[in-house]
């Protein structure tokens, strides 16, 4: 094996991993979430994360499964933070829109969304040098 085809399968596998602990976060949300108020934002908290396993082992091309990655993860973020909000707004301790991101961007599962697009763009950067070269017969 050649070193770019070391640093894409270990670059794939830390995406697949990061996607797969994503997806069991967004399984787990579905048992520990009231889904009472705000329901729409509420199933989104849950599938946006559900989605990314999928996403990434089932889409392909490689660059459409990681434009999906790129837009499940800000957006999981914004859901994510839209909920914080409303938590941290009805109990009185909310510093400022930007300050509740921040402090929702920190989250492990959150980093885990954006290090799936990450590491799979990075991936995908490895291997499609490997791709721009003539192809041999």
């Amino acid at each position: 094996m050649k070193t770019r085809e070391v640093a894409w399968l270990a670059l794939m596998t830390v995406g697949g991993i990061s996607s797969a602990v994503v997806t069991l976060y967004g399984m787990y949300s579905v048992y520990a979430v009231d889904f009472r108020q705000d329901r729409v934002l509420t199933i989104l908290f849950c599938l946006l994360p559900f989605l990314s396993f999928p996403v990434f082992m089932l889409v392909r091309p490689a660059g459409r499964s990681i434009a999906l990655q790129s837009l499940i993860a800000p957006a999981y973020l914004a859901v994510y933070s839209m909920l914080n909000w409303r938590t941290c707004a009805e109990l009185g301790y909310c510093g400022s829109v930007i300050s509740t991101v921040m402090e929702t961007l920190r989250t492990p599962q959150v980093l885990a969304c954006f290090a799936a697009a990450l590491f799979s763009l990075a991936a995908l950067l490895v291997d499609g040098k490997q791709a721009s070269r003539p192809a041999e017969h």
